[in-house]
């Protein structure tokens, strides 16, 4: 074979590699917006599911509006998803496009060499034979010679044809490969489009919504004013709540350092738990946990976050909220973030059943429940059933979540895992 034929094959097996070594990459973010695709599926399951139950009662409500923004979101997010995958896609084709075409070239090559080794063989058979060539030599060397010449003409035409075939059954690899690349193309098209459909319509029934709720501004208003009320009555709850867990840390301080003769009567009251060693480490190991705590409820959409925010209806109106509302399912199963001390199980007007739950200096509190399973300073476990959420008379079934630092009011959203 020529040095041309032989550097074309090793440019070919290193263009096969550097393909193989590419789509691994690619394999890997394929993989990846994948697991994109499958969790918003998930969400917009998930919300599908609630706003279903929640439409019962055939009443428009904040709390579904605010699903339908999530359900937009998470539609807008899984068909980014599809169109980065068919980007993803497009780039394959071409460089399996490319790969074909080199193998095509390089067969049409290999062949016409093969081609123009059989044509100098049969034409050199015209002269002579192998026998009278060999034999006509003039020395034993040059018999060596012939003979090894005819050997590594032979073998060539033999590694020539081995080239050919193996160019040959790589091309139908590549080929059978671009050919699943367009049909995945094709069916993501497909899908991009029904999802497009679904999120005209999902866009469609928000407005729908948004329209039904701005001419219930009376009935908005009012429901702003008792919820401030509620929020008002449990806040205070809390911090009374707190107060006492405080002053009770600090007389047991006081006690134990008087039992060890060690007690200073000028100490000062403080405004945050006596960090023991055994607060002070329970308190760490809940900070360590932000963002990684387990959600209050296993199925649930957040539809009004912590703080202050303008009301998504009433223009000019600012609601506060003290922890963020959770709608899900009736019935619900409640759980516990974080190991922790049940300190205290109350009932609240507008919050139904309350249990606060201390975790060392921090507490989480869950609102609006319909049945409470613990008992005033039991220990509970971390993801262990505290209760059930309540379903109110507008058919929602929705938990007040909340997490507090000693009196400091935090965002739950920052400690909670992100779905």
């Amino acid at each position: 074979m020529s040095p041309r034929s032989l550097n074309g094959s090793s440019f070919l097996v290193f263009l096969v590699f550097l393909l193989s070594f590419h789509g691994l990459y690619a394999q890997k973010s394929k993989e990846q917006l994948n697991r994109e695709k499958l969790t918003n599926i998930k969400r917009i399951k998930e919300a599908g599911k609630i706003l279903k139950e929640t439409q019962s009662k055939k009443e428009s409500t904040l709390s579904q509006l605010e699903l339908l923004k999530r359900e937009i979101e998470a539609r807008n997010d899984l068909i980014n998803s599809i169109s980065e995958e068919i980007d993803l896609i497009n780039n394959h084709i071409k460089e399996l496009s490319a790969i074909t075409s080199s193998l095509e070239n390089d067969v049409t090559n290999l062949k016409a060499e093969y081609a123009e080794m059989i044509y100098q063989a049969s034409k050199s058979q015209s002269y002579f034979d192998k026998i009278t060539f060999i034999f006509s030599a003039k020395t034993f060397n040059q018999l060596v010679m012939r003979m090894k010449y005819l050997k590594e003409f032979s073998d060539n035409r033999k590694y020539q044809v081995e080239q050919i075939e193996k160019v040959m059954a790589t091309l139908a690899k590549e080929k059978v490969k671009l050919k699943i690349a367009w049909k995945e193309k094709n069916k993501l098209l497909l899908t991009k489009q029904a999802e497009t459909n679904n999120l005209n319509q999902t866009i469609i029934q928000h407005d729908e919504m948004l329209a039904s709720l701005e001419e219930k501004e009376k009935e908005l208003k009012k429901e702003v004013a008792e919820r401030e009320k509620e929020n008002k009555k449990l806040e205070k709850l809390i911090a009374d709540i707190v107060k006492r867990e405080i002053r009770k840390a600090r007389l047991e301080a006081e006690r134990k350092a008087k039992e060890a003769k060690k007690y200073n009567t000028a100490s000062k009251t403080t405004h945050n738990l006596k960090l023991t060693p055994e607060v002070s480490a329970l308190s760490a190991t809940f900070a360590a946990n932000a963002r990684k705590l387990p959600w209050p409820v296993k199925r649930g959409e957040i539809v009004s976050h912590f703080g202050k925010q303008p009301h998504p209806i009433l223009k000019g109106v600012i609601v506060d909220n003290i922890g963020i509302n959770i709608l899900t399912i009736k019935d619900e199963p409640v759980r516990a973030v974080f190991k922790g001390k049940v300190v205290t199980i109350a009932t609240v007007p507008g919050m139904d059943k309350v249990v606060m739950i201390q975790h060392g200096e921090y507490f989480t509190v869950y609102a609006k429940l319909k049945s409470v399973l613990v008992t005033n300073g039991q220990e509970v476990k971390a993801k262990e059933q505290i209760g059930s959420v309540v379903t109110d008379k507008d058919g929602q079934s929705q938990l007040q979540f909340q997490v507090w630092k000693n009196s400091e009011k935090m965002d739950p959203e920052k400690w909670l895992y992100r779905k």
